[in-house]
Order: C-alpha cells, then structure tokens, then sequence
C-alpha cells in the first residue's frame, strides 16, 4: 500500500515555491514516485531529512495538513518491535541539515530547531512514555526532562497505545504569530500545543526558516515514508497586474472534486488549480475534501490593480533620541518581490524583503515586482541626519555664604528653543531644577543639560557652588585697670577674632556706659559699664555676638564731688569705740559709705584752745586725728577751734576751707 503524506497550507504569503514544489532529500531515504519518500528501510541504523526547498516566513499564519505512515513493526506476534518514529522540523541550518540517528530520530543535535516528534520506541533515558507518544522540542535535544522540552508527552493516538500499524494517519500542525501557539492535531483530534517566540526565541530574529521532516532507526527499525503534492502552497489574496492572469490553488486531496465559484474568468473551475483571468478585482470561492474526509471551502480575493511601491518610515531623520530609522517597504501586492538600494549615503542595515534600516544620511530606493514579474513600481525616501546641539552656559561660580544663603543660578545658550534641566548628586535645589534660573541652597556640583527639543541632543556643562558660613569664634578680653584718677581711661584689650582670613567688623554693643571707639577691636572708655561684642565677617556676612560681656569697672574713691562734704562739731575720743576719731563726712546718702580722707589729696587740720593756742595740727595728709596734742597726749574736753582747708585732684581740683567750734568730749 502508498504511504501517502499530504501537505495543506492556510497561512497567506508564506511559501514562494513554484507550484510543482521541490524537496532535498537527505540520508539514506529515496523517491518512491507520485511526490512519495520514504526515509528508512526496514533496516539497523539509517538516518533521512527533507527539506522543502523555499523558505517559510514564521511572521505569517500556517496550517499544515498531511499524512504519516510508520510502518507496521509492532512487536505483535513475535515480530521485532519499531522504532524510532519522525520528526516535523523547523530549522534554518540549511536544506541539506541532518541530525543523528537512533533516539535522535534524525534531529538530535540540530540547533537551532523546532521539532515536533512522533517516537515510536521508548527510551527510559529520554524520559519517554511507554505509549507512542508526541511531544515538542526545540534545538535538537528529544529529552523530555530537559530545558528544551516545551510540550509533551502525550499519547499519539488516544485510543490506542500503538502508531506503527501500517495505517496512514492525518496530522495537523498550526501556527499562529499573534498568539504564538504551535499546535498539533493526531487524526483529526487536538493532542497538544506550546506557546513561544519562535522567531526571537528560537531563530534570534530570522522569520525565515526551512521545515520538513527526519527519520531513523537505531537497534531497531521500521519503514517510515511521506508524500508531498503539488498544492503544497495553496493560493492566499493575490494580486495581479490589469491584463494578466494567475494560478490559483487550492488545498486538499488534489485527487477530490473541486468547485469554483463564480466561474467567470477561470479556465477550468472544476481543478484545483485553474488559471483566472479576471478584468477587475474578484473573490473566489472554492469547496474541496480535506484529508479526513470533511468538506472544507476556502475563498481567495484576486485583486486586479496597478502595483503600488511606498516606503514608510518611523521617522524622517536620524537624531540624538534614535541613531537608525526603520524603513518598511509597503505594496499593494501579496509575494511581491522587493529589492532595496542606496542611491546616494550610508548603506542600509538588517534588510529582509520589507524592511531595512538606515543608520545615516542617504536616499533609498525600493523596486517592487509582482510576483510573476508583470508588473513594477519604485518609491525613493530621504533620510537626513540632525544632531545639531545647543550650548550650555552654566554662568559663574559664586559662593553660598550668609550674605546669600541662596543662589540663583544663570543658565544661558546659544538658542532661544534650547530646553533647560539642572540636575546635582550633593547639592540642593529650593523649588524645580527644570528651569533655566533655578534656586540652589547648599554647596555641590551642579549639572546643566541643555536639550535640542527638535532632536533630542543634549549638551552638558558643569558649575561648581561652593559655600562658606564660617562664623567668627571671638575671645573677649578686659578692661587693662580700673577708671582712677589716675587712668581715667581704660582700654579693652585682649580681644581676639578666628580664624583668620576674614575683615572683621566690629561692632559693640554698650549695654551699661559708653565707648569712645566702639568700631576698633579693642576700644577705650573712660565710664564704667557692661559691653557685649558684635563681629561680621565682610567676606560672607556671618556673624557671631557674644552672650558675655566686659565689665568695665571704676575706682569708688574716683570722680566724687566734694560738695556734700561736712565737718562734724562734736567729737568724742574717750575709748567707747564711737566716734573715736575725727574725720569729715559725705552728707549725700549714695556716699554715705565713703571716707572722705580717701578721696582727699590734701587735708590741713589745726586744732586752736579758746586762747587761740596750737593744740594740735597734722602735716597735710588725709589721717583721722584721735584727739591728741602734739606731744601724742589725749586733749581735754572742752570746746576747740579747727582750721580745715582740703582739696581733690582728680582729673580737676576740688577744694574748700573751714573754721569752727569742736567740742570735744575725752573722758
């Protein structure tokens, strides 16, 4: 009996074969006639692949119909047992690509891959179930442990345990890009399915693959075959040039009947291939029997226009926010042959039938043929380079100080579009920093971007703010005495100011008394009083003022006026301890606790009898008299004339006289 395998294909623009398609075959298998292959003998240890020859675009739907046969070595009635079963492959080695035989069944090791495996033997290593089984693989490794088994297992058939009984068994494997599902279909029933990238994943990016199947037989062996038809591409939407004609293709058992609708135009409307000669765009619907013996329609719109060639851009020019621009060539017609070239600038990148990229300046041109070369169409597109950047002023460099605790910094450019971003990793911004003017607070390093806003090139600059809020440290001094008649003026001295570097100034604060220079370090005053000090440093305003202060002190026996001074007239040196001695006084109360004799610096004291006698008189000095004669012995008590004349040189002279009575009382 014909191992028969037939392929029907549902997936637009995929296939650019011819419609007698050609396959390579690889290996140990050989062409059995009627489009039939069989891969391996009944025999130890043979290794097939086919290859269809055209490529197969993965960005584009697919469905694939077609029947397997795996030979009828079961190991039922003593027979030896089958193995090892067929692989469907995509690769894109090449169309000459074979994996090792055996467990491999002729696609071990085929990197990158996708495999979907029907195994007929079970290998406890790979980790197989018993019943014949299918899974889904990628790159060339059928262990179903491993990181590259993405489906499976399952048992192939559902109802039976057993594949190899010599029957031909529908298969169905789909593939939908905008899901990303590769399912599989086992005599009309869904068995399985993964979901994956095949082009990024597994083909880093190539959309173009080669597919067919693999076979082998290691230590035991069965007949695998495959047949492949004429209408492996069945026709997707078509479009023809006005005046010519087109083949349209339908899938399914080319040896079914086949009707077409309407029949205007088609030369045989009961093939599977007629020729369609349409005036205007037409939609044609086809009816057929698919592989399972189900009735299956189709429609295919053939539409008759003038090619269109256009080349769309995701942007105009090549700037600083994208260093390439993608360029798709658009056309009206499905298989249309696209060709790519520079007229004039930098060659084109990654080009594929409708896309390229430009990485520089240039014109570019598409030419686009229909594919049965009728009909043409060219579009030309410029890619212009704008990089242009504008400068970055970031103004001068100042300093953070308590004159100004904030800065406003200054950005400039060349350009009245150009858009400004401050940015610091050890500053500080007070409100936005995207601005041209913002407002910094603290020391850092500061970064101004300007932006191109046309094409996104940026230019950077760099502005340095330092900050100085060096407070001044002060050490007060002191007064170098007291105010005294004889320094009537003080100074204090000993002030000092750190650190050093700065213009200090001064200023002092008088509390209590004044100053004579209160803006020198180390003023002078001649009144007593409490000072506190005030120092700025001029360079950045910061100030410090002392919670202490000098206290500038007076000599109490200084500066006092003689004019409350009285003379007493009674006088008692009789040894009770009071008023022992005979000295003036101050009549005003603040004074009270003032000796008199202290502040004089002349006191001319005579004591006279009533004969007007000298009892007794002093050599001019400020002393008490303690009522004695001149030769040291108490006077007696009596009345007595004193003559007084005294006087104070403190800063101005202060004097008086006196005469009168003393009574004076000694025992």
């Amino acid at each position: 009996m014909k191992k028969a395998i037939t392929i029907l294909l549902f997936f637009g623009s995929v296939l650019t074969s011819s419609i007698f398609a050609q396959y390579n075959l690889q290996g140990d298998g050989f062409v059995m006639g009627d489009n039939c292959y069989q891969l391996t003998s009944a025999t130890y240890n043979q290794v097939s692949t086919i290859w269809y020859e055209e490529l197969i675009d993965l960005n584009q739907p697919f469905e694939l119909q077609f029947k397997m046969n795996f030979g009828d070595l079961n190991g039922e009635n003593g027979e030896d047992i089958g193995a090892d079963g067929m692989m469907f492959v995509l690769q894109n080695n090449s169309s000459t690509a074979m994996g090792i035989m055996g467990e491999g069944m002729g696609y071990g090791n085929m990197d990158p891959s996708l495999g979907i495996e029907f195994d007929t033997y079970y290998n406890p290593n790979l980790q197989d179930m018993y019943p014949d089984h299918i899974a889904i693989h990628r790159d060339g490794n059928t262990n179903h442990n491993s990181v590259n088994a993405l489906a499976g297992p399952i048992q192939a058939d559902p109802e039976d345990v057993d594949i190899e009984d010599g029957e031909d068994h529908a298969i169905s494997i789909t593939w939908d890009p905008s899901s990303q599902e590769i399912s599989v279909f086992f005599d009309c029933q869904y068995r399985l399915s993964a979901n994956i990238d095949l082009v990024n994943d597994i083909f880093s990016g190539e959309s173009e693959v080669w597919w067919g199947f693999s076979a082998s037989t290691g230590g035991s062996y069965n007949v695998h075959t495959v047949c492949l038809y004429e209408n492996v591409s069945p026709s997707s939407d078509i479009a023809i040039c006005p005046g010519y004609s087109t083949q349209l293709i339908a899938g399914g058992d080319i040896y079914s009947e086949y009707s077409w609708s309407p029949i205007d135009y088609l030369d045989d409307p009961t093939a599977y291939n007629p020729i369609a000669s349409p005036p205007s765009s037409q939609v044609y619907s086809v009816t057929y029997t698919d592989f399972c013996g189900q009735t299956q329609s189709n429609t295919i719109e053939v539409t008759v226009e003038p090619i269109e060639a256009q080349i769309l851009a995701d942007d105009d020019a090549i700037t600083c926010l994208n260093e390439e621009v993608n360029l798709t060539a658009y056309t009206n017609y499905p298989n249309a042959q696209i060709n790519w070239s520079v007229v004039d600038g930098t060659e084109l990148s990654d080009v594929t039938n409708n896309t390229a990229t430009a990485t520089g300046e240039g014109v570019y041109l598409i030419s686009v043929t229909s594919y049965d070369g009728n009909c043409s169409s060219e579009d030309v597109f410029e890619v212009l380079v704008d990089t242009v950047s504008f400068e970055a002023i970031t103004g001068p460099a100042e300093v953070v100080n308590c004159n100004q605790p904030s800065i406003i910094l200054q950005g400039e450019s060349n350009s009245d579009e150009a858009e400004f971003v401050w940015s610091t990793t050890d500053g500080q911004f007070l409100g936005s920093s995207f601005t041209q003017t913002p407002t910094v607070i603290s020391e850092g390093y500061y970064t101004l971007t300007v932006i191109n806003p046309n094409n996104g090139c940026e230019t950077v600059n760099h502005l340095e703010i330092e900050e100085d809020f060096t407070a001044p440290e002060i050490t007060l001094g002191q007064p170098n005495g007291l105010i005294s008649c004889i320094t009537p003026v003080v100074q204090i001295d000993g002030n000092d100011i750190s650190p050093d570097g700065y213009t200090n100034l001064i200023e002092w604060t008088e509390y209590e008394g004044e100053l004579l220079d209160p803006l020198l370090l180390n003023p002078s005053t001649q009144w007593p009083g409490s000072f506190g000090l005030t120092v700025t440093f001029e360079e950045n305003g910061c100030s410090t003022s002392t919670t202490e202060t000098v206290e500038v002190e007076q000599d109490e026996y200084a500066f006092i006026s003689l004019e409350s001074l009285v003379i007493p007239n009674i006088f008692t040196p009789n040894g009770d301890a009071v008023n022992n001695v005979f000295r003036p006084k101050f009549s005003d109360p603040e004074l009270q606790n003032i000796n008199p004799l202290d502040v004089l610096d002349s006191w001319k004291f005579k004591v006279l009898d009533r004969w007007g006698m000298l009892v007794y008189e002093n050599n001019g000095d400020p002393e008490v008299w303690r009522g004695t004669n001149m030769n040291g012995r108490k006077v007696s008590s009596e009345t007595y004339i004193i003559e007084i004349s005294y006087e104070s040189n403190c800063i101005e002279t202060q004097s008086g006289e006196y005469i009168g009575s003393l009574k004076v009382i000694s025992d």
